[in-house]
């Protein structure tokens, strides 16, 4: 959504003079669709490289949003309230989203020996890694009734009853459940049944209670997938920096709190 409405701020901006016709690949009556916005475009699909094909029904698109953006103008749509106070909030969103990145641009990738580390330290993610083929039951933590199961169920399994009775009985509760038989990499997985699971035999099971639901895995069958460092070291730096960059942005907020000003009003009750 925020990507969308990107597009449409920076529309009049390249519909300026200064746009060379060089970089023009459409003209919407007297709009022009700069390469710019292609690039943008093509930098926010979701498979690249895209084929010549792809590309030109992209620019279909992009003509297809210039003229609606056209008609809204003609009809004095931007001057709407709700309109007004939804490209606002998107405004603000948008640099919210720039600072952020600008915080986390100024940090330094991962030393070598730091991805090495986390390596070595989880090997049910990469050397020994596993794909496993789960049933997997979630009860949710969403009304009075769920937490009572939940209660029941953890004591039930304590008790070392076997799953099949726990799910029977489960099934005449009032509240509700979800099971399904899943295929997961140990990575799709919390990271304590990652490290848990790769400890456990077919047939065996695992408890984990989250914040909002109690999961149960019960292993069908699983198939070692171990990954060397060479193919895990560009995925780890990756996620070691967007790591270091979510607790970077959470003291640069604790630190903008600190210095700022701010008031709250109650909430109104309805």
């Amino acid at each position: 959504m925020l990507a969308a409405v990107a597009f449409a701020l920076a529309l009049a901006g390249c519909n300026k003079a200064g746009v060379e016709q060089s970089q023009v690949i459409a003209r919407v009556n007297a709009d022009d669709i700069s390469v710019h916005q292609l690039n943008f475009a093509l930098a926010q699909a979701s498979k690249a490289p895209l084929a010549k094909s792809e590309r030109e029904a992209l620019v279909e698109k992009l003509i297809d949003r210039q003229l609606l953006q056209q008609q809204a103008l003609l009809q004095k749509l931007d001057r709407r309230p709700e309109v007004m106070a939804r490209l606002e909030e998107a405004r603000i969103d948008i640099l919210a989203a720039a600072y952020a990145e600008e915080v986390a641009g100024k940090l330094v990738s991962p030393d070598e020996s730091v991805a090495a580390r986390y390596f070595s330290e989880h090997p049910a993610l990469f050397a020994a890694r596993k794909v496993y083929r789960l049933r997997e039951i979630s009860i949710p933590e969403d009304s009075p009734v769920n937490v009572s199961s939940i209660a029941a169920v953890e004591a039930r399994l304590k008790r070392k009853e076997a799953l099949a009775d726990v799910i029977a009985w489960l099934r005449q509760q009032p509240g509700r459940f979800f099971e399904q038989l899943t295929m997961r990499p140990a990575e799709d997985l919390p990271m304590e049944a990652a490290g848990r699971l790769a400890q456990l035999q077919r047939g065996d099971n695992f408890v984990l209670r989250l914040s909002n639901a109690l999961l149960i895995y019960e292993i069908q069958s699983f198939e070692a997938a171990p990954l060397t460092w060479k193919t895990a070291a560009p995925s780890i730096k990756i996620f070691l920096k967007n790591q270091q960059a979510g607790v970077s942005l959470k003291e640069e907020l604790s630190r903008l709190r600190s210095s700022a000003k701010i008031s709250k009003n109650p909430l109104p009750d309805k």
